[in-house]
């Protein structure tokens, strides 16, 4: 059974029921809960590889224990094992994803330090990232609830790519979610397409709050005056949030 859960990923799609995705899963990142959703690709052209990459339903308890934390895809390379956990082929925000790539390019002989000076990796990074990110569109498009899911869990760490990731920096604003006046609900959570949806005739900005907390945000005496005018502004009260909008200056021409 090792060996058909080891080469799960080489088989084609279609001969590959959800049951066995989630057991593989389970043993490829000792995960005891069902991943929430799952993307497997061959590509073929200037480079060779399979990828099929997990994005957790759940965060793992030592999630934000950064440094012990295991993040990274098992890499194997033309079907042959050569490391658990290598952290270069996906950028540090995205680090939730777990999986298996099998290159058909890189060396045998590889190792740790050949995977951080190599272009070749950059650009099966490069590749993978874009590879998620649509992941999460097609999930926010087509699934909300489970998008809401991973949300909850994995929302505060996609929101480093912007600071991280500046070539998809449009991608990632598409995908953040934020409170806003609209509900004043804390959990009823808005994109920035929602909030341009509903701008008014002549409104020319994405209007924001940071605040140190929930309470704080809502109960803000500038937000009054936008109030009266029925304009929207997004309530950024969590930690993140400050440092993280100084990385974002437009959405969409706004």
């Amino acid at each position: 059974t090792v060996n058909q859960a080891a080469a799960l990923w080489t088989r084609q799609k279609n001969e590959i029921s959800d049951e066995e995705y989630q057991a593989f899963y389970k043993h490829a990142s000792h995960d005891f809960g069902d991943a929430l959703t799952w993307a497997h690709n061959r590509v073929e052209g200037n480079q060779n590889y399979i990828s099929l990459l997990y994005i957790p339903e759940r965060a793992p308890f030592d999630f934000g224990m950064e440094r012990e934390a295991r993040k990274g895809l098992k890499l194997y390379i033309k079907r042959v094992f050569i490391m658990d956990a290598a952290e270069q082929m996906l950028p540090n925000y995205l680090r939730f994803v777990r999986g298996v790539i099998d290159s058909d390019d890189l060396p045998l002989n590889v190792s740790r330090e050949i995977l951080q000076n190599s272009r070749q990796v950059e650009k099966l990074k490069s590749a993978l990232t874009r590879r998620v990110l649509d992941q999460l569109d097609r999930l926010a498009r087509e699934e909300p609830e489970k998008f809401a899911t991973f949300w909850k869990e994995f929302g505060a760490v996609l929101k480093e790519g912007l600071a991280e990731d500046s070539a998809n920096t449009a991608r990632i604003a598409k995908l953040l979610r934020f409170a806003s006046t609209h509900a004043g609900e804390r959990d009823t959570l808005v994109s920035l397409d929602d909030y341009i949806g509903r701008m008014k005739p002549g409104q020319e900005t994405i209007n924001y709050l940071t605040a140190d907390g929930w309470n704080a945000a809502r109960h803000s005496p500038q937000l009054e005056a936008l109030k009266t005018h029925g304009v929207e502004v997004l309530l950024l009260h969590e930690r993140i949030d400050e440092w993280m909008i100084g990385y974002l200056t437009e959405y969409e021409g706004k």
